[in-house]
């Protein structure tokens, strides 16, 4: 059985605008060991976490506009 699967990379990175005051600012985020996806209006990072516990992979999607995107970069494994 296939699933569809996002390009894994070893750092993704996102320059976000942020309008919290009436002079928009911008904000870094970066996520460590995921997927990245653009799809539509939306760059969806997705997060494997894995419990070693229960032996279970679960995976997070973090949704960001594009409108909000200023820029991204990525960085291989």
């Amino acid at each position: 059985m296939a699933s569809n699967m996002a390009p894994k990379f070893g750092k993704v990175e996102l320059l976000v605008r942020v309008n919290n005051s009436d002079l928009p600012s911008t904000t870094n985020i970066s996520y460590d060991d995921c997927g990245l996806m653009i799809t539509g209006d939306y760059i969806i990072v997705i997060i494997d976490e894995r419990d070693e516990a229960n032996n279970t992979l679960t995976s997070t999607g973090k949704i960001y506009p594009m409108k909000d995107i200023v820029a991204y970069k990525t960085h291989s494994r």
